[in-house]
């Protein structure tokens, strides 16, 4: 018997979602951890026309109330402009779960973890707005003014209840954009409408029931009564990022001026607290007391060559004083970093932080409490910051192990602890690890397979203070799902002196700076500690803070430019 073989070509097609697009790639028996060449990479487009826009369905969503779902909202070339325009304003995102809990109805109970609100005024000057408003108007046969715009972030596991929005008012409508357009079909993320219902087979009690539901889709829009009802339903635990809605809140009543208040709209502004956070001061009575280091030491850690120490104090703040630092370092809102796919471990995948100012921070009461801790632990007074944060880690999130420095660099990190509540059974340790020679492992599994052993963990105690040299590998673990809030660590890098840390300094801050080759060249020396000895390097360190400077102001130029960009495109045929 023939047996007729064929031989076959194989190809596999990557598609990667990059804004509103998607690259498409052709490869021949491809390595999907390889990363894809520019030279390899078509944009994709649809090939067909995009449909007008169009409400798709009308539904009855119970209590004699409608919702209208809007396909099509967003035009496919201002779909990637709206999310950038709303990442990029000047209002950074409150975390509302900051002392949330499900047996006390405070006054962020329900609300979206990550919230953050957006300028009305801008909002209606987008091309997005101004294609939908008729459209809403017709279905609400109204006229409508915008009231106020909110964006929400979701992830999975936010434990958030079907309730009444906290939009709710006389007359007011929220028009709600799913703005992710890589959502499939099992990553959830549905808006429910809920009515109460009776099931006399189970209970004589009424009781909320699903009436609707929406799928997010990257260019739709649904609109609904802004006091019925709603679920906005989390992720699921297969979609790393976070779901973004920008809720448009909207009233008939054209002659009210009514404020809605929100987690998001009490926010400080960030130039507010810029000029407060500085001038912090602990106010107790005992605040100059003299600490007794050595007594509050509850242990130390080294790694396997016993010189790099890991201290851990307890009792170092008294809990008034940790209230009182936390709630001021509150008002310091972050921004989201989003999740990093990169499959090594070099990133420690935090994705949201406060990163605060370090000039301004040496100028509070907390900079010279833990410069006394500095000096009892290496008998050096010159240790300077060069990176202040505060860190939230969620149940949800992925962080990575990593280190803070590079081995030739001698520095510590300081973290606090700054989450009440958290128990041994809700997690949350950080844990310090040293890496193993290949065992064959790495070789099999590839980047990100790496062969660790530990060597320290430590439970994120309230008010507990780790000191540790930072060229340790180390990572924050999440808290367990059973913890609503969030895990905070306040993170504070310090060079040897004055000088490292500005050389640190200036090399991180030209990340994403647009730089000539002798500034490239720069950079590199000063990563490679070239530049660190003031008896050998021309660099004094009063031109190091110079250069700082300039970096700084041509960063904040050019993120000032992308941002108008970014508004132009987004308001540009009015």
């Amino acid at each position: 018997m023939n047996i007729l073989v064929q031989s076959a070509v194989v190809f596999v097609v990557f598609i990667e979602v990059v804004k509103c697009g998607r690259y498409v790639t052709l490869k021949d028996q491809a390595d999907p951890r390889d990363a894809d060449s520019d030279e390899e990479r078509h944009v994709f487009k649809p090939t067909d026309e995009q449909p007008a826009m169009e409400i798709t369905r009308v539904l009855d969503i119970g209590d004699n109330h409608k919702a209208w779902v809007i396909d099509n909202a967003i035009r496919y070339e201002d779909y990637a402009l709206l999310p950038e325009l709303v990442k990029s304003h000047d209002s950074d995102f409150v975390f509302a779960h900051q002392n949330y809990s499900k047996e006390n109805k405070d006054w962020n109970f329900g609300s979206a973890p990550w919230v953050s609100e957006f300028s009305k005024d801008v909002m209606e000057k987008t091309v997005v707005w101004n294609n939908i408003k008729p459209m809403v108007e017709q279905s609400l046969e109204k006229k409508v003014k915008i009231s106020y715009v909110e964006v929400n972030l979701l992830r999975a596991l936010d434990a958030i209840p079907p309730q009444q929005s906290k939009f709710c008012g006389k007359n007011r409508f929220v028009l709600t954009f799913f703005l992710t357009d890589i959502f499939k079909l099992n990553s959830y993320g549905q808006l429910s409408f809920y009515a109460m219902s009776r099931n006399p087979n189970m209970s004589n009690e009424s009781r909320l029931e699903v009436t609707e539901t929406v799928h997010p889709h990257g260019f739709r829009a649904t609109l609904w009564p802004a006091c019925h009802t709603v679920l906005f339903r989390a992720p699921s635990v297969n979609f790393f990022q976070h779901l973004m809605l920008l809720h448009v809140v909207m009233t008939t009543d054209m002659e009210s001026n009514e404020e809605i208040i929100t987690p998001a709209s009490i926010a400080m502004p960030r130039s507010e607290f810029l000029e407060q956070f500085g001038s912090f001061k602990f106010t107790n009575e005992d605040a100059g007391r003299k600490i007794n280091y050595e007594q509050c030491l509850h242990r130390s850690f080294y790694d396997g060559m016993e010189t790099r120490p890991i201290h851990i104090f307890d009792d170092l703040f008294t809990v008034d004083e940790l209230k009182a630092w936390r709630s001021h370092i509150w008002k310091y809102n972050a921004v989201v970093n989003g999740f990093d796919s990169e499959p090594s471990e070099g990133h420690d995948n935090v994705q949201w932080m406060a990163a605060m100012d370090v000039d301004r921070f040496i100028s509070t009461g907390m900079w010279p409490r833990l410069q006394g801790v500095l000096k009892f632990i290496s008998n050096k007074t010159d240790w300077y910051p060069y990176d202040v944060a505060l860190n939230y880690v969620r149940t949800a999130d992925h962080t990575r192990i990593h280190p803070d420095a590079e081995l030739h660099q001698d520095e510590f990190t300081l973290l606090l602890y700054l989450s009440e509540g958290l128990t041994p059974n809700e997690y949350g340790e950080t844990t310090w690890v040293v890496m193993k020679k290949d065992d064959g492992v790495l070789g099999y599994i590839g980047r990100g397979g790496e062969v660790y052993e530990s060597i320290a963990a430590v439970a994120p105690k309230f008010g507990r203070l780790v000191v540790f040299k930072n060229n340790i590998e180390h990572a924050a673990h999440p808290p367990s799902i059973n913890f609503l809030g969030g895990r905070y660590s306040f993170a504070v890098k310090v060079g040897l002196n004055k000088r490292l840390a500005f050389i640190k300094r200036v090399y991180e801050r030209m990340e994403g700076v647009e730089m000539n080759e002798h500034m490239k060249r720069l950079n590199t020396q000063l990563m490679a500690g070239m530049q660190d000895d003031p008896t050998v390097s021309k660099i004094t360190t009063d031109q190091l803070v110079q250069l700082f400077q300039k970096v700084t102001a041509k960063r904040d130029k050019q993120a000032a430019e992308a941002h108008q960009q970014v508004f132009e495109n987004a308001v540009r045929s009015l």
